[in-house]
């Protein structure tokens, strides 16, 4: 694979070979056994993988929204620390 491909072509590419692996596989095949493994241990492996990314993506998406509220919540227990001013 060229190391100037896209991770959406890597990707599409890495689907289509797991989807293949056992495409000429016969029930007679004395390995068939080993490389339908092979292939649920490829799929376990891309799945887990785009659910990780996925997470991470979710993780990044909500970033903005929990450094503001982190940053209200701080302004807001510096306020109430303070002494209150005497009024006249």
């Amino acid at each position: 694979m060229s190391e100037n491909t896209s991770l959406a072509d890597q990707a599409v590419q890495a689907l289509a070979m797991v989807r293949a692996m056992d495409a000429s596989i016969e029930n007679t095949d004395p390995h068939r056994h080993i490389v339908r493994s092979l292939k649920r241990m490829a799929e376990k492996r891309l799945a887990d993988a785009f659910s990780e990314a996925q997470g991470f993506a979710y993780m990044a998406q909500d970033l903005p929204t929990l450094v503001d509220g982190v940053r209200l919540r701080t302004m807001k227990e510096l306020a109430d620390s303070q002494p209150a001013a005497a009024s006249d």
